[in-house]
């Protein structure tokens, strides 16, 4: 809507125009004087850049990067106060949390401070500053990096890292500072690598969802309407309720409050003018009530007068527009800038919260009576905070100024002090600040030094969980002392020899260790010991271990007596003297071997073989687990012969039940190699197997004929069939030709004796425990086939190791020489990990010693001359204190500490003396005063205690968790995933908890736990359980409305639906996204999001369907059960009721009207199937169904905004014309 005239000009413009200023030129000229002159504008502009551009002929080189010289000064005034905070914090005054936050903030406020001091120090004609401020490349944060400081950065967990990077990237980093900085670096390509790809799914979906929202009608006549309102936080309006109506028709007049004039009707259309006229004209709290997508009453679609203007042409919007997919596009697309903001920054940290101050106005004495509490700051200062509202005077000269000082502010100053102009006299937050969420965070505190730990003004409570684990916590605030000695620590099973508070001289013995033999046994050395003799005194000496770990004792051995080791050709044998029998050796040299191994194999000599396959059946003959023949007997043998083939039935060559001779071709390339009945097994025209039973075939007219049991062997003169008996032990079978008939098949059966073979091998051993057995073992299990056509041997005799008594459970080792050994050894591990644990070596090479003999003592000696303290805890750890962690301090005056006092470095030791370290006072002789070293680290109440009084620590060793809170990082709550969890209508995590009844707050705090009472006018009341990780952020008192948040964190969207209806959650809901896109400097009409959110709340759930045909827990469209309402009350009847639904972007995709629009969308086989059980009918009303039949779109060009809509009941035949008329209109 073009408003200027061909008269009206543009105001003169003189003043730097940078890219925000040449957007809103542009949009001004737009709107006043239409697209032609715009365009002819911006054409003029880009000439006159492209043409002072080449004239600049602006180059960025190395010295443009302009360092600021008070950087030198900003970082070494930072580093003092760092060193001031760290020598608190070794002295004990603050914890390690609060030593860590003040690094952090005034690292933070150094990097601010050089910012500003980077942009001051520019001149106006840099191109790096050029660069940055016209908006073409850059901003100021990358700026600070190129030349001022690179500043803190987060690890991999997201913790900050007390460490800055001190350069700029002009100066150029050192290694660390490098390292560093690539953590942040690579979490920058991380992230756009996965925010693309999740930006362009939203995108996908949120088209999906308002695919068919078209602008289909001039007004739907409704009287409803939301309200807005200026953006704000704190006093300041980030966006103005002008910019917020712009382009909106208003939902009612529009009233002067002063005059009671009406400025605007209902159902105008706000313009520009008329927006800045009203937002001047009302008071706060401004409101306006404007039409909107949400409240639009249209069966489909949206009118004209609900959506507004059209944004790209600042004009009525046009009927038939697809505003849906605008909508979703205006979305999406800036999804890809949203926290893909960490990666310009690099992963740098910005500055922490900021505090408003109050300065003193002029130079005087300051005068005050505020109630005040002192309180510990987050860097662990004490400071007075007020705790009501009042005033402060300054009284300089004749003049008196009064300063209000708002309640909750920190005071700097003390009532009476002298001031100077501009000095702070408090700070205190802005009122209306969001207040920032916190987590609870743990922080580790190890030992600096090694020594004793002693707790100071506080005691362990010990806590014992479900579990049955102990945690123990400090009951309050106090210091953990670490008092410095050396550690050391002993082996296990070490003897203490020294006493408590014994002086020792250097390498004199602490603890030893006796090294025994457990079994005894001969002693042997391995190649790598090697040891020296000491002399000890006059005439006794010791034999030192100097290399080597590990010393053998062997227990027992066992080889062979009457038989020798020989090659043979596969590996070797032993051949029994003067007699045919020999061993295949099965072991090689060194390996491990258990009870129970088998050593060798008896070379076989041709008994208890069979010469072709068949099937072993036991007679007698009895085997343990391992297959070792137990007691003697026979075991009989049916020959049989297997082919198992895979070839086509085509190729057989004979036939079952044929009689078959050896070397005979049974199949095509399988032969027979025993005479005997055939059997061809196929199946599917392909045979599988082929057997052949040597036996005889005894035709029978009925199975029932046949006197014994089939598949039994039969002993001889047993009657078969009538008339058929055998000499022989026979094995019957049933057996079926082709033809169907039927006969009996008599097998023979061989027979063979099997036992335990004697042996004449003997071994030799050096205990009767240790032995070569020779056993039998039978190589098939009863009713086991033998596969190999060429037979097998039935049996195996092998020597077995066998250990009995203390030798069972030990592993032998073979050694192969000239002769081969087993031996049972025993290894023994002799220490020798440090230059002060001396091993003596009680025993020699070859020496034979008895069980539990000692064969080494290790020693711990001592480094220095010290005083022994023994641990009261740990067994294991001996604590020696040195000279050197004792110091002598002269005094002056009388002493004032006493033997065993505690103090910190400055505190007084007298009068006119204080300590110079921090430590024990050992001793308080007059002027000389002995302090032993130590460190104090301060904890507060509840720090989870990792370590015992009086228990010794290592350096580096956990002495204690400090548990803090700390502000939530804005990362998890912002960005991308906080859009798409508001869109999906997901449950937040950690949600704040909505009150579900109406009453009056009352807060208890017991033990550092926060209880919340809700009381009811009636005198009730009731808990509200508060999870953990969640803060109450009512006041004690305060009136608790229906579905007002209680706790912290974002509520859950369904609670709100509950609880409040469905127009605080659609308000809530726009909101929300709206605050997220505005965080990153986003800018996206509201009615955008208002398309979106109107189609998550479309459907309601039916409740009571009382009188009507609808089904309880059926999902509907609201406009659909408001008519069918309608119809049953015109008909004297009983509406049905139903609950609002808040569906997310997938959920309301796939329920759409249109099936086709579902299915094209995700799930297509369930919804089809659905659509094809239901019978459903898709009216083709958005734009993917029409597409995808092959349709003109029903929007654009393509609406049919012409025909009017006629009712859905219409016959169906109507809607399709005949084939070859054009296009057909559907039933809107």
């Amino acid at each position: 809507m073009v408003t200027g005239d061909k008269k009206d000009t543009m105001e003169f413009i003189n003043t730097t125009v940078d890219k925000k200023k040449l957007g809103s030129l542009l949009s001004d000229v737009y709107e006043r004087f239409g697209t032609a002159r715009t365009a002819e504008l911006a054409n003029s502009l880009k000439n006159l850049g492209f043409r002072y551009a080449t004239k600049a002929g602006v180059t960025i080189s190395i010295d443009d990067l302009d360092v600021p010289e008070a950087k030198k000064g900003l970082i070494s005034a930072a580093e003092k106060e760092i060193e001031a905070a760290q020598k608190r914090y070794e002295r004990g005054d603050i914890t390690e949390v609060e030593r860590y936050n003040k690094v952090i903030d005034t690292w933070s406020a150094t990097t601010d401070a050089l910012t500003k001091e980077v942009v001051d120090n520019f001149d106006r004609l840099n191109p790096v500053y050029m660069m940055a401020f016209s908006g073409a490349r850059g901003n100021i944060s990358q700026v600070r990096q190129l030349v001022g400081m690179r500043g803190l950065m987060a690890d991999s967990q997201g913790q900050i890292i007390d460490l800055p990077i001190k350069a700029n990237f002009r100066e150029g980093l050192n290694v660390t500072e490098y390292i560093i900085s690539s953590y942040g670096a690579r979490k920058g390509l991380v992230d756009t690598a996965l925010k693309t790809a999740d930006s362009g799914y939203l995108t996908r979906r949120l088209v999906d969802v308002a695919q068919d929202v078209i602008v289909r009608e001039a007004d739907c006549g409704t009287k409803r309407g939301i309200d807005m309102q200026p953006i704000s936080e704190g006093d300041k309006d980030m966006v103005k309720l002008s910019e917020r109506i712009y382009g909106r028709s208003l939902a009612e007049d529009v009233v002067n409050p002063e005059t009671g004039e009406v400025i605007a009707r209902l159902g105008e259309l706000v313009t520009r003018k008329l927006s800045t006229t009203i937002e001047g004209a009302l008071k706060k709290p401004k409101k306006v009530k404007v039409r909107s997508p949400l409240t639009c009453e249209s069966q489909y679609g949206v009118c004209q007068k609900c959506y507004g203007w059209s944004l790209t042409n600042n004009r009525l919007v046009d009927q038939g527009e697809a505003i849906g997919i605008i909508a979703a596009q205006s979305i999406g697309e800036p999804g890809t800038q949203l926290t893909m903001r960490t990666f310009h920054t690099g992963g740098a940290v910005s500055g922490g919260a900021s505090r408003n101050q109050v300065k003193a106005p002029a130079k005087g004495t300051v005068s005050f009576k505020i109630q005040s509490r002192s309180i510990r700051t987050a860097y662990g200062d004490v400071m007075e905070q007020t705790t009501r509202d009042g005033n402060m005077k300054v009284v300089s000269g004749e003049k008196e100024h009064t300063i209000p000082i708002p309640i909750g502010s920190f005071l700097h100053v003390t009532s009476g002090s002298e001031v100077t102009a501009g000095q702070v006299l408090c700070e205190y937050d802005p009122p209306g600040q969001k207040k920032n969420l916190t987590e609870r965070a743990t922080k580790d505190i190890t030992a600096d030094i090694s020594g004793r730990i002693m707790f100071q003004g506080f005691q362990a409570d010990e806590k014992r969980d479900r579990q049955g684990n102990i945690s123990r916590t400090a009951n309050r605030a106090g210091i953990i002392w670490v008092l410095e000695g050396d550690v050391y620590n002993l082996p296990s099973g070490a003897h203490v020899v020294v006493k408590d508070g014994q002086e020792v001289n250097a390498l004199d013995v602490l603890a030893e260790i006796q090294i025994t033999s457990e079994h005894g046994g001969e002693v042997r050395f391995g190649p790598e010991i090697e040891t020296e003799v000491v002399k000890v005194g006059r005439s006794k000496t010791q034999t030192r271990l100097v290399k080597g770990k590990e010393m053998n004792v062997i227990i027992a051995s066992v080889g062979a007596n009457n038989a020798k080791l020989e090659p043979g050709q596969k590996g070797h044998l032993w051949k029994v003297n003067k007699q045919k029998e020999s061993f295949t050796i099965k072991v090689v040299n060194d390996e491990v071997v258990e009870n129970g191994k088998i050593i060798a194999e008896l070379v076989d000599d041709g008994t208890n073989v069979v010469s072709c396959g068949g099937e072993i059946i036991y007679d007698g003959v009895e085997i343990d687990d391992r297959r070792v023949v137990t007691k003697a007997g026979k075991v009989l043998f049916v020959p049989e012969e297997v082919h198992f083939i895979s070839k086509d039935i085509s190729l057989k060559m004979s036939e079952t039940g044929e009689t078959v001779t050896a070397g005979q071709e049974v199949v095509k390339d399988v032969f027979a190699h025993m005479e005997g009945i055939i059997e061809i097994i196929a199946d599917n025209d392909i045979i599988h197997e082929v057997i052949i039973r040597p036996g005889d075939l005894v035709p029978i007219n009925d199975p029932s004929e046949v006197k014994v049991p089939e598949g039994q062997v039969v002993e001889p003169g047993t009657e078969v069939l009538d008339g058929y008996a055998y000499k022989d032990r026979k094995l019957v079978n049933l057996f079926e030709k082709e033809d169907g008939s039927c006969y009996l098949l008599v097998r023979p059966v061989e027979e063979y004796w099997i036992e335990p073979r004697e042996t004449k091998f003997k071994h030799r051993a050096t205990d009767e425990k240790i032995s070569l057995r020779s056993v039998t073992q039978l190589l098939f299990r009863d009713r086991e086939k033998v596969r190999h056509l060429q037979g097998a041997q039935l049996t195996r005799t092998s020597l077995v190791l066998q250990m009995q008594g203390h030798l069972q459970g030990l592993k032998g080792i073979v050694e192969m020489g000239e002769e081969l050994l087993i031996v049972v050894q025993e290894n023994i591990l002799l220490r020798r990990e440090q230059d002060l644990n001396v091993t003596l070596l009680a025993v020699e090479h070859g020496q034979i010693i008895g069980a539990k003999e000692p064969v080494a003592t290790t020693q711990v000696l001592t480094r220095t001359s010290a005083r022994v303290q023994l641990s009261k805890t740990d067994e294991r750890r001996i604590l020696l204190i040195t000279e050197e962690q004792q110091t002598h301090q002269k005094i002056k005056g009388t002493c004032t500490v006493k033997e065993g006092d505690l103090v910190r470095l400055g505190d007084n030791l007298s009068k006119s003396s204080s300590a110079g370290v921090s430590g024990q006072v050992v001793s308080a002789d007059g002027a000389d005063v002995v302090l032993r070293k130590g460190r104090p680290y301060l904890i507060s109440v509840n720090t989870q205690l990792q370590s015992d009084d009086g228990a010794l620590v290592q350096r580096g060793d956990l002495l204690a968790t400090l548990i803090f809170e700390r502000q939530k990082t804005g990362d998890i709550v912002q960005g991308l995933p906080r859009v798409e969890e508001l869109l999906e209508g997901r449950k937040p995590k950690e949600n704040a908890i909505l009150s579900e009844k109406e009453g009056r707050a009352r807060i208890t705090v017991e033990d550092d736990v926060t209880r919340l009472f809700l009381v009811f006018p009636d005198g009730s009341e009731e808990e509200i359980i508060i999870p953990q990780g969640l803060n109450v952020i009512v006041e004690d008192g305060e009136e608790i409305t229906l579905g007002k948040p209680l706790t912290d964190g974002p509520p859950n969207p369904h609670d709100i639906v509950r609880l409040r209806g469905i127009a605080s959650a659609q308000k809530y809901l726009v909101d929300e996204v709206q605050s997220v896109y505005r965080s990153q400097g986003v800018d996206i009409a509201d009615k955008h999001i208002e398309v979106i959110v109107r189609q998550m709340t479309r459907k309601v759930r039916v409740d009571e369907p009382k009188d009507t045909i609808l089904l309880p827990g059926e999902l509907m469209e609201r406009y659909i059960i408001d008519l069918e309402n309608e119809k049953m009350v015109q008909q004297g009847l009983e509406g049905a009721t139903y609950t609002d639904v808040l569906l997310g972007i997938t959920k309301a995709s796939l329920n759409t009207e249109s099936f086709i629009s579902a299915a094209s969308f995700q799930e297509t086989t369930r919804i089809l199937t659905e659509a094809a059980v239901e019978g459903k009918k898709d009216w083709l009303r958005g734009l993917k169904e029409n597409v995808i039949i092959g349709r003109l779109i029903p929007a654009g060009t393509g609406f049919q905004g012409h025909s009017q809509p006629q009712e859905e009941e219409e016959e169906e035949e109507d809607i399709y014309p005949p084939i070859g008329e054009g296009s057909f209109n559907v039933p809107a």
